[in-house]
């Protein structure tokens, strides 16, 4: 596989469309995280935000946001070896339909690891955004074959929404002791749920969530360390600095000079 372009976390406004008659000449994926209007051989269809749709190449292509904004990760891509449509055949992923898979987060972070990797001098680029991408697709596929039977699971969709709030707002001050009484659980209970369903402890998540969010300030902004760090939710410059040190192992300030801004679709 072979990806052509990407995007991570873009927003448009509520004027956002997309009209593709002809399709985009190359396979293209969409997790969406805000609802949508796709039209599907003249029938509009109203989706819902953490789903996705995989677009092959010729395919008609006309979706517009649903509401204030229009939020999604893309990227465009070719089969360029012999396995690479087998791949997709095998792990079943649906093309051409809008497919709801609950959280996103896991396929989201992948998508923004694909996103740093394509604009670095890394020498192994080709061979490290081809095992990104089997992952990526590998991951989706567990996803689509379990997000029917979480569908009843009520802890799950109540641990999904609070993991989703994490990732959305990395500023506010979230604790184990606050977490677990929005959910009426004990502190012991929430943890072991929630590192059981998503492989991760919730300060784990918490932390990801505040660096992501910084890196992405640092990249795309003149904002100083100072204020990123209070805008990532630290009340201490120090702890922001040491931490984001320990995730990325390069101080805020030397992952800003090295990183190359990527372009935006």
């Amino acid at each position: 596989m072979n990806i052509q372009n990407i995007g991570y976390n873009h927003s448009h406004d509520a004027d956002f469309i997309i009209n593709r008659p002809q399709g985009s000449g190359d396979y293209m994926l969409l997790l969406l995280k805000t609802p949508a209007i796709f039209t599907f051989a003249g029938l509009q269809q109203v989706t819902e935000p953490d789903s996705f749709i995989l677009y092959s190449e010729y395919t008609p292509q006309f979706y517009r946001a649903y509401g204030p904004q229009f939020t999604n990760d893309w990227f465009h891509f070719r089969l360029d070896k012999p396995g690479d449509a087998a791949l997709l055949d095998r792990l079943a992923i649906p093309r051409d339909e809008v497919i709801p898979v609950g959280d996103l987060n896991e396929l989201s972070i992948i998508i923004n690891h694909l996103c740093y990797e394509s604009y670095s001098e890394n020498p192994h680029k080709d061979e490290t955004m081809e095992l990104y991408l089997q992952l990526f697709f590998i991951k989706l596929s567990n996803r689509i074959h379990s997000a029917q039977k979480e569908v009843g699971n009520t802890h799950y969709n109540k641990m999904s929404l609070i993991r989703t709030k994490i990732y959305n707002q990395p500023f506010l001050n979230w604790t184990i002791g606050g977490l677990s009484h929005e959910l009426t659980m004990s502190r012991s209970c929430f943890q072991h749920l929630y590192k059981d369903y998503f492989g991760v402890s919730p300060m784990a998540d918490v932390i990801a969530s505040r660096i992501e969010h910084a890196k992405y300030l640092l990249t795309t902004t003149d904002i100083s360390v100072k204020k990123i760090a209070e805008m990532s939710g630290y009340a201490s410059e120090i702890h922001f600095m040491r931490q984001f040190k320990q995730q990325t192992g390069q101080t805020p300030s030397q992952y800003r000079e090295h990183k190359i801004k990527p372009d935006r679709l």
